[in-house]
């Protein structure tokens, strides 16, 4: 994939918030290097992709998972409070009313349209489902860039630490994510449901 803002950025950030992961200058070095070189092998999805950066995330964390000794869980745990602690990353994310504004619901039909015309072979493809008193705003991916870049990298099993983010992220924004399926451990779809706190 191209190198653009979003990658050249986490190639500045990402070590900053997880150096725990690489005491050594070496290993940071080493782990950019793998991160570029996964990116440079990652199947493009688009330089205007809303998932953009939790795919370049994704490349980040199987970089780590590459170069240092730890376990999954550890490098799971080093990057989730790296995220959890960046004050710069909690003013990115927003909160629930800005995530849930009306305004941007015809941005996200108009995604989710485009991911049912299959460009990108690594791409999500996404229903979007408006609020309807059960929930505030839901998804339904049945195809999911995050896996396809862990299978390819032959390292699907990572794909599971990555679905476990997106509860922080929820709870970062103020709003709670219930989901009963993910793709990443074998279910027909991720079922996002958000809701807010």
């Amino acid at each position: 994939m191209k190198r653009n803002f979003t990658f050249q950025l986490m190639d500045v950030v990402m070590p900053i918030l997880t150096k725990e992961a690489m005491p050594t200058g070496e290993l940071r070095k080493a782990t950019v290097q793998e991160f570029r070189s996964i990116c440079a092998r990652a199947k493009d999805i688009g330089a205007d992709n809303p998932l953009l950066s939790s795919y370049a995330l994704a490349a980040w964390f199987i970089a780590m998972n590459s170069c240092n000794s730890l376990s999954p869980d550890q490098n799971y745990q080093i990057l989730e409070q790296g995220l959890k602690g960046s004050r710069l990353f909690q003013i990115l994310m927003g909160n629930a009313d800005q995530y849930l504004s009306p305004k941007r619901m015809p941005g996200r039909i108009k995604w989710s349209e485009q991911t049912h015309r299959r460009k990108y072979e690594n791409d999500w493809i996404v229903d979007v489902l408006p609020g309807n008193g059960a929930y505030d705003l839901g998804y339904d991916y049945t195809k999911c860039g995050v896996c396809d870049l862990c299978r390819y990298e032959g390292c699907f099993e990572l794909a599971h630490y990555l679905c476990k983010l997106d509860y922080m992220l929820a709870e970062l924004i103020g709003m709670r994510l219930e989901r009963t399926t993910t793709l990443a451990d074998g279910g027909e779809k991720c079922d996002f449901r958000y809701h807010r706190l």
